[in-house]
């Protein structure tokens, strides 16, 4: 029998992408969108890039901006997730390399970037892949299919370590506190304070430590009737968050 793709190749008679199947994929996960999440940098210039490649059908139809805990949560419900970093030009890219060490904690992660920004570096931060986005739109389409394909197929699964809170918790109803919440019982590793100021920032700047600084007392004060508490450590001036303990 002949084996059937999850996302098809282009169709020999329009040279579009075929429709994502309604059917699961191989890997269990719902045929969807290739993408899982788009986040960008500045959020004109990806607009007008979802725009180009809505009939290809690769890219959900929603974009985030940089910080977006809606956009967060996405990524964190999926162990498999595929998020798109998109880098228009104009875009600050200072901090370029951090942002991607940092979403790919999260997710897989490919970056669109202009031509004048060194791939290299953002490989080696932890991205699956990097494109540039003056790739023409249908190329553009079969790469970012081909990427879901290879991270269904061969990459090791993503583990989440999610710990479960006892039933009587309460989860915060703002989302803010909600992702902080899910981002320390989720990871596999120490966040830095750095590195989460930067994940909770926007894409003009990282959050104020003073700001994440209030964000894990309110937390910590939610958490502590049930006897649970931020862990964390301190050395040379940084914090660094290990998780909920209790």
């Amino acid at each position: 029998m002949p084996i059937r793709h999850p996302y098809p190749a282009s169709s020999p008679s329009t040279g579009e992408l075929a429709h994502p199947s309604a059917d699961s994929t191989s890997t269990g996960r719902p045929s969807a969108y290739p993408v899982d999440v788009v986040v960008s940098l500045r959020r004109e210039g990806t607009a007008r890039l979802l725009r180009t490649l809505r009939s290809h059908q690769v890219l959900p139809a929603l974009l985030h901006p940089w910080g977006s805990g809606t956009a967060y949560r996405s990524l964190l419900r999926e162990p498999d997730a595929l998020s798109l970093l998109d880098v228009p030009e104009g875009a600050a890219t200072d901090d370029l390399a951090q942002r991607v060490q940092v979403l790919s904690a999260l997710s897989s992660v490919v970056v669109l970037t202009p031509g004048h920004i060194d791939s290299v570096e953002l490989l080696r931060a932890g991205a699956a892949n990097v494109l540039p986005r003056a790739m023409p739109p249908l190329e553009l389409a079969g790469r970012l299919a081909a990427e879901r394909r290879w991270l269904g197929a061969s990459a090791p699964p993503r583990v989440r370590h999610m710990r479960a809170l006892p039933q009587q918790v309460t989860r915060p109803r703002q989302l803010s506190q909600g992702i902080l919440l899910d981002v320390l019982l989720s990871s596999a590793r120490p966040w830095c304070c750095h590195d989460l100021c930067l994940l909770l920032g926007t894409a003009r700047a990282p959050m104020s430590r003073r700001a994440l600084q209030a964000r894990m007392l309110r937390l910590s004060e939610r958490l502590m009737p049930y006897g649970l508490s931020v862990t964390s450590t301190v050395q040379w001036g940084r914090t660094t968050y290990t998780g909920i303990s209790g």
